[in-house]
């Protein structure tokens, strides 16, 4: 039966992304199918991709969590390593190269293998790679008990591995940047009353912050549809409706451009800072992702005055999926109370 197919992208597929992009000034990393694709077909994909996209377009991804295959004989037969997978991506490039002379690659895009990351990072420049990616989930599966939200907003071991991974391999490719190009709170479409609620919220505004500080020149959160730890919910073709992981983004999204350092806190509370400076602006995040309320002084060194903007985001609860939102309060004095599971993002004219 024809409903039951699989969606084929088309020509006017793409244009409609490239309208998509427009409306939101987003820019596009585009990922072809190595899994059950060929390096014909890729090449056919990637020259109307580059043609419709044009400076849209950053990079081609060869493959998805290519690391998995040798686990998934649909795909390949094992062993399927890193050098399987190098030699197969040459074909790949070669073809595209074909058709975009100029075409410009990111990758490997792996789940979890930063030691393919590291490999990637040796030897593809002279490819055209411009971006190395990998992916993250903080946690999972939603099925185990305990995948909660107090785990979420906890420490992550494996988060300080691939950001050591990372640095390794950025430092291996001559200067690549390194980007977190699928993840989310919990994979496998995310925990109900944890990937849609508050702690998304905060986990999502703490992690962005969190890894840019470490060097990270990106992150994309995984979403669409109505998934639990989806952004923004687009099951209605007519309304997309922001989750409150959303809103936690947001906040983060306002240090895009700026020179972004994580704070020393003198305190054992589930507590987390980040300075921003920029040409015209200062900004101090404060995450408390705890239980009790925090009173948090600001150190000397901020510009003198009251801030220009103080955002503060809430929910009634950590579970709480309705009623999460960012608002604007007034400063007062030099220290910041930050009640529990919630943030604020304060704003200062920068000193000229």
């Amino acid at each position: 039966m024809r409903e039951h197919r699989d969606a084929a992208i088309t020509p006017e597929a793409v244009r409609a992304l490239r309208t998509f992009l427009d409306a939101t000034n987003w820019r596009l990393i585009y990922g072809l199918n190595f899994g059950s694709g060929s390096a014909e077909r890729a090449a056919d994909e990637a020259g109307c991709v580059a043609q419709e996209m044009g400076d849209r377009l950053m990079a081609f991804q060869i493959g998805n969590e290519a690391d998995f295959f040798g686990g998934n004989r649909f795909y390949r037969e094992p062993p399927f390593g890193f050098a399987e997978y190098a030699k197969g991506y040459a074909e790949f490039v070669a073809a595209i190269r074909g058709r975009v002379p100029n075409a410009k690659f990111a990758g490997p895009d792996t789940a979890t293998n930063m030691e393919w990351v590291d490999e990637y990072a040796k030897g593809r420049r002279e490819e055209g790679a411009v971006l190395l990616s990998s992916h993250y989930y903080a946690m999972g599966p939603a099925k185990d008990p305990a995948m909660n939200a107090e785990r979420l907003l906890g420490p992550s071991v494996g988060l300080e591995k691939q950001i050591a991974a990372a640095g390794r391999a950025v430092a291996d490719s001559g200067g690549l940047g390194f980007r977190m190009t699928e993840g989310n709170s919990c994979f496998g479409g995310g925990k109900p009353g944890v990937s849609d609620a508050l702690a998304s919220a905060l986990w999502a505004m703490d992690y962005m912050l969190y890894v840019a500080s470490k060097g990270y020149v990106g992150v994309n959160l995984h979403g669409g549809g109505d998934g639990y730890y989806t952004p923004i919910e687009t099951l209605d073709a007519k309304v997309a409706t922001p989750r409150p992981e959303y809103w936690g983004m947001q906040l983060a999204n306002r240090f895009a451009g700026f020179e972004l350092l994580q704070c020393e806190l003198e305190t054992s509370a589930n507590v987390t800072a980040f300075l921003g400076r920029g040409d015209k602006a200062v900004q101090v995040a404060m995450i408390n992702k705890g239980a009790a309320a925090v009173r948090v002084k600001l150190a000397d060194g901020l510009p003198e005055g009251k801030p220009r903007e103080v955002l503060v985001l809430s929910g009634p609860s950590l579970a709480a999926t309705t009623g999460v939102g960012v608002r604007a309060i007034e400063a007062r004095g030099g220290s910041a109370v930050l009640a529990p599971y919630s943030a604020q993002l304060w704003c200062w004219e920068a000193n000229r």
